[in-house]
């Protein structure tokens, strides 16, 4: 039995999937039970929260190994969970974690100091972990969507690239981590093919689509700005431009090939990815 953290969402689903169909047991660990209709008959639920110790320690018990993606802030969950696993005598952990947690300077990259935090955590508690640091999501551009359908997407990265990445191979490594312990103690940096600027992936959406996008290319600090205007949290929107000054800057990982070492099997580009999804934006 395999205990998977986030599994309604769009990493946490694919491996909850893929473990099934190779035969594992699998127990899926949701906030809300009614968000849990995509996953397949067959998968126990474990109703709770990472910020409820009650919870975690319930859902740990018995399972051979944890897939851990944490949603809160900072480090309380993650101390939760390695908690619950010692006691449980949990084999290992695999923890999706971000490239941007190898980001550095970490000064200049909030988030990615968070995520390294929290890896300091558990390579400090003694358990067996894997440390999965995929670069962006091609589901990410989901954000876009509504921009999409209205013909234009404002974006504040420039000329920066990203090697997005399709989440179902994130899974599939994910998977490879979780069930065989060759990968304990280990960290990857996990990237689609191709490096590509948010240009670029509008450019390949458009194609998928069938849809006329505009692209408009905004500064950091511009995005933010109106990102306040809209509402966001003026802490949130300023974390967000010191992020979109990194990929500004061209300072994010550019391509590995830990995917194809791992499985077998070479990572799908986000022009596959798109068209597999193209009817998401229209």
């Amino acid at each position: 039995m395999y205990l998977v953290t986030g599994a309604t969402g769009n990493v946490g689903g694919p491996v909850a999937r893929q473990l099934q169909e190779q035969g594992h047991g699998v127990r899926a660990f949701v906030r809300d039970p009614s968000r849990a209709g995509s996953l397949s008959a067959g998968i126990e639920l474990a109703v709770g929260d990472l910020d409820d110790p009650g919870s975690v320690s319930k859902a740990v018990a018995g399972v051979e190994a944890i897939f851990l993606m944490q949603v809160g802030g900072g480090t309380e969950q993650t101390k939760t969970m390695i908690a619950a696993a010692r006691d449980a005598a949990v084999p290992r952990i695999v923890l999706l974690s971000s490239a941007g947690a190898r980001l550095l300077p970490l000064d200049d990259n909030p988030m990615g100091a968070a995520l390294a935090a929290r890896e300091q955590v558990l390579r400090e508690s003694g358990l067996a972990v894997t440390y999965l640091r995929p670069s962006a999501f091609a589901s990410n551009t989901f954000g876009w969507r509504d921009s999409i359908r209205a013909g234009k997407v404002v974006d504040p990265t420039g000329d920066g690239v990203l090697a997005v990445m399709d989440p179902e191979d994130i899974a599939r490594v994910a998977v490879a981590a979780l069930t065989d312990d060759s990968h304990i103690g280990k960290g990857y940096l996990l990237t689609g093919p191709q490096a590509l600027t948010s240009r670029e992936q509008v450019g390949i959406i458009a194609e998928a689509t069938g849809r006329s996008i505009d692209f408009e290319d905004v500064t950091p600090h511009e995005f933010a700005q109106a990102a306040i205007q809209r509402g966001t949290p003026p802490e949130q929107a300023h974390l967000m431009e010191r992020l979109n000054e990194v990929f500004r800057g061209r300072r994010s990982v550019a391509i590995t090939d830990d995917v194809e070492n791992i499985t077998g099997v070479a990572p799908a580009t986000f022009r596959d990815w798109c068209q597999r999804h193209a009817d998401a934006f229209r």
